[in-house]
């Protein structure tokens, strides 16, 4: 017998766990709505922006790698006076330059190039070089020590393509930081038991009472 004023014989118990709050779903949606926005758009920044550099670096150090063999096998060799050697940060920095001078077909041209490689000039750089020059276009060469005209540039160093990676991965780690909503991945907590409606109470009739107060 169902007590007064419970649920009538048609109606139904939600499911276990039905009211359990919050669920995945809600706390997913919860937590996007927190995600930090100026921390997701400075990680893309920097994650786009490293992975340019690295990309970058490797695709012009590739293209001064072929012009310098281009230039081996095609190139009209000419004698350049070498001036104005600047040592930047100390010699074996890498950023040591020189001044190039020559003459091709009664031009005179000019051009800053590396020293030496890339661990810089170890000495005194000669003072007169062997070049190649493109016939095509005479500003255009490679010394004898392996450099071309357009090798003082930042991306000619090999050095870039970590320090873009890294940055990269400096950004992609602010990304997911910014778009995993805190306590997605959290187990949920357990529910608390649900109680039921409890044994049905026996009614007694007005005479059964009766008889209940003559005994005492």
């Amino acid at each position: 017998m169902e007590p007064p004023g419970g649920p009538g014989p048609g109606s139904a118990h939600p499911p276990p766990g039905a009211e359990r709050a919050p669920g995945r779903w809600r706390r997913l949606r919860s937590g996007l709505r927190g995600i930090h926005r100026g921390s997701a758009v400075l990680g893309l920044v920097l994650l786009f922006a490293g992975l340019t550099n690295a990309v970058a670096t490797g695709a012009y150090k590739w293209h001064l790698h072929a012009k310098a063999e281009r230039l081996r096998a095609d190139g009209v060799p000419v004698q350049a006076t070498v001036t104005d050697r600047r040592d930047n940060v100390g010699r074996g920095g890498g950023t040591d330059t020189v001044q190039v001078w020559y003459d091709y077909e009664g031009v005179q041209h000019n051009e800053r190039i590396l020293c030496g490689s890339a661990g810089g000039c170890l000495r005194d750089p000669p003072e007169v070089m062997t070049l190649w020059v493109d016939p095509e276009r005479p500003g255009e060469f490679v010394a004898a020590n392996g450099n071309t005209d357009d090798s003082v540039f930042f991306l000619n160093s090999w050095g870039g393509i970590p320090f873009g990676l890294l940055v990269a991965a400096s950004g992609g780690a602010l990304v997911f930081a910014a778009l995993v909503p805190t306590g997605m991945f959290d187990r949920p907590a357990p529910a608390s038991p649900r109680r039921g409606p409890g044994p049905d109470r026996v009614r007694r009739t007005r005479a059964a009472r009766r008889r209940g107060k003559g005994r005492r």
